[in-house]
């Protein structure tokens, strides 16, 4: 049974299993929650530089266009911070990764400026690694080297979802901080940017 992240409730949580298989070209794996920060770092570590940090998280209220009391469309906005050392990105994700990994509804990667490789989390512990230029392989070792399973096909928390068994995100804190803190933060000291604002869909 798949250990979740803090932000997220799920029902049959039974039917989910810590598991990845490959569809064109990219891994895409559920992870338990405790171990999604070190699969993160694996793949820092194979990586040569120069690296970035992706964060998306829902634009706040004050930002989303309300007709009335009405939104049309949620949006999350998304950042990015550029041209990081391997030693620069694990030093962030020690400090920060958790707090993105266990907030349900926000999602935070690493990718390779060079050979655009990346790293990202999605919502209820599913991670996905596209390999860019990189073989497919060198990913598969990092789910071994973390003891996780590959399948034909794998059951994520979406297949589970229909209007009468919905899944539910919300948002955490951690020392009482959220990420909306940690980006205010991030972007004070090491310039991390705003890029966009997209539908979330």
């Amino acid at each position: 049974m798949l250990k979740m992240i803090k932000g997220v409730r799920i029902n049959d949580l039974d039917k989910l299993n810590e598991e990845y298989m490959i569809t064109d070209n990219c891994i895409i794996a559920n992870i338990n929650a405790d171990k999604i920060l070190k699969v993160i770092n694996s793949f820092v570590d194979v990586q040569n530089e120069s690296l970035f940090l992706i964060i998306e998280v829902p634009t706040s209220e004050k930002d989303e266009k309300f007709e009335g009391s009405i939104v049309n469309d949620f949006h999350k906005d998304v950042y990015y911070l550029d041209n990081m050392s391997k030693t620069f990105a694990k030093e962030l994700l020690k400090t920060f990764g958790n707090l993105f990994i266990n907030d349900g509804l926000s999602q935070i990667g690493v990718g390779n400026q060079v050979n655009n490789a990346e790293i990202m989390t999605d919502k209820y512990n599913v991670v996905n690694i596209y390999n860019g230029e990189d073989r497919i392989e060198k990913y598969e070792t990092i789910m071994e080297k973390n003891k996780i399973k590959r399948v034909e096909s794998l059951m994520t928390a979406w297949d589970l979802f229909n209007d009468n068994n919905p899944g539910e995100c919300s948002s955490v804190d951690e020392d009482g901080k959220s990420v909306y803190d940690a980006i205010e933060f991030l972007s004070k000291e090491f310039g991390l940017y705003f890029a966009e604002r997209r539908v979330d869909s």
